[in-house]
């Protein structure tokens, strides 16, 4: 054997020294780790609700709502109109005894105060003012001997005029249909906040635990490398006393060579996570600036999970089942609209009013407020299109409407259903998952130690080793992965049942 052996190292030699060839060199140490910024998973979520553009532009849309609530409300707002105009106008004289001839000049303001009832129809209070100047005698009531003469006088008109649907349009339901709509999408973006608050939540704790995961994971494949450098050293030792030849230092070599390469790729996902983080935090991308570590580690805390409270809480709770139920007003109200057009128009309009008519604007004014001349109309009107097509298409349109409303609801419930227990599945298989995986780390631990034992008195070789040393660091990182996928199922059933804004204390104006 000894024979054998110094054989096979003066062959290795001989390779060496051969010209052209290059010795196997040692791989280089990894590159120092880079210096990071601890980061809480509670610092985390802090910087999300700050700086998420998400959240931000569904403060906005929050916003819009409530632009669109003033506006409907401004269709009951009180109009005032006014109109100043002056007219001249010319009669030719059919005859010398033509008393309606001659010009008349009108100046003429008008003044009115309107507004839209919540019932349906309206109210409108009008003043209006002329001063004629004219040299009929017709108007100024001259004698026909007289020659032509110019006279000023004013008329004032006091009205107030009231209309109301008596069939179509009735109602305050068709007429503050706008308003109740306005309202309801205001509900609609308040639970669409509440779902994208969740939805980041979840996102941002899920970033953060594949932060962690990533961290111990570099961790991990670290002190794999360390592990086999310890190996190397132990063989190097073994090569100087003869009990190994040279040859034996390549396989540990070529294994610190391959852990080299996986640290080098567990660095970039780390830098990855960081970048998904970032994202979600509203931070920008900046080569600059120092990444983060996680400074949490994943609990193995095994959560209790109860299907059917899950899916209770789920079909309750989830905003955005909330959210389209919510929708589905806004259809019925497009349908009640819709219903109400098949009706015939049938409009009453009533007005009350007075005049005045003096040579003084005082006078003109008392006569038409002191009602010296009192008038009064009363009217229906009526309007019935004969095949009325346009309101049965818009009442058709609005009642498919609805009923898409609810096969969407009735889908999207559904769709909770069957994610609700599939995360249940992947809570307790995550949960069973870690029980086990931390189990294999001690039987790798063990195996490892019995294979350095045998390695040490000639019975192993390196790579039998380095395996067992590969098998614990995969154990190692299969715990930490069940860990943080335990994690991830439950928020993300924390994010669906909508409990995961009482959780992290998060809590939300207008709600």
């Amino acid at each position: 054997m000894r024979i054998l052996r110094t054989t096979l190292l003066a062959l290795t030699v001989l390779l060496c020294s051969r010209p052209g060839h290059v010795a196997a060199q040692a791989p280089a140490p990894p590159a120092p780790p880079v210096a990071q910024d601890p980061l809480t998973l509670l610092q985390a979520l802090q910087r999300a609700v700050a700086g998420n553009v998400d959240l931000r532009k569904e403060q906005v849309n929050i916003q819009i709502a409530d632009a669109g609530i003033l506006a409907a409300r401004g269709q009951f707002d009180f109009v005032l109109n006014g109109a100043l105009n002056f007219q001249r106008s010319t009669q030719p004289a059919l005859s010398a005894t033509d008393i309606a001839s001659g010009f008349t000049e009108d100046l003429g303001f008008d003044l009115a105060i309107s507004r839209n009832l919540e019932s349906g129809g309206g109210l409108r209070l009008s003043l209006e003012n002329d001063r004629f100047t004219t040299n009929s005698r017709l108007q100024c009531g001259t004698a026909l001997s007289g020659g032509p003469q110019t006279c000023t006088f004013y008329q004032s008109n006091l009205g107030l005029t009231f209309n109301h649907p008596l069939l179509r349009g009735f109602g305050t339901e068709v007429a503050q249909a706008n308003l109740r709509k306005q309202r309801i999408q205001k509900d609609v973006a308040l639970l669409n906040r509440q779902i994208r608050v969740a939805n980041v939540l979840r996102d941002v704790v899920t970033a953060y635990w594949e932060l962690s995961y990533a961290t111990q994971d570099l961790a991990i494949r670290r002190s794999a490398v360390d592990l086999a450098r310890e190996q190397l050293r132990i063989t190097k030792a073994q090569i100087d006393v003869g009990r190994l030849a040279p040859i034996d230092r390549a396989a540990v070599e070529r294994a610190i060579g391959d852990r080299l390469q996986d640290v080098a790729i567990s660095e970039q996902n780390q830098f990855y996570r960081n970048l998904d983080l970032r994202r979600l935090a509203g931070i920008p991308g900046d080569a600059g600036q120092r990444p983060f570590a996680a400074s949490d580690s994943p609990s193995s805390i095994r959560p209790e999970v109860d299907p059917a409270g899950e899916l209770g809480r789920a079909l309750q709770n989830n905003p955005q089942l909330r959210a389209l139920k919510t929708g589905l007003a806004l259809n019925a109200i497009d349908v009640e609209t819709a219903r109400n057009t098949l009706l015939p128009r049938l409009d009453f309009v009533g007005t009350i009013g007075s005049r005045g008519r003096n040579p003084t604007v005082p006078e003109t004014l008392n006569q038409a407020i002191g009602l010296d001349e009192f008038t009064w109309t009363a009217g229906l009107t009526f309007q019935l299109p004969v095949e009325n097509r346009t309101a049965r298409g818009q009442m058709r349109g609005a009642e498919l409407a609805l009923e898409s409303g609810r096969l969407d609801a009735g889908s999207l419930e559904l769709t909770i259903r069957d994610t609700v227990l599939r995360y249940v599945w992947a809570i307790r298989t995550a949960a069973t998952r870690v029980d086990l995986s931390k189990q294999t780390v001690g039987f790798a631990q063990q195996n490892l130690e019995a294979e350095k034992a045998r390695f040490s008195v000639g019975r192993s070789t390196n790579n039998d080793v380095l395996l067992r040393q590969q098998e614990l660091k995969s154990a190692e990182i299969n715990v930490v992965r069940a860990e943080v996928d335990l994690l991830d199922a439950d928020v993300n059933m924390a994010a669906i049942t909508a409990e995961i804004l009482d959780r992290y204390g998060v809590v939300l104006r207008g709600l």
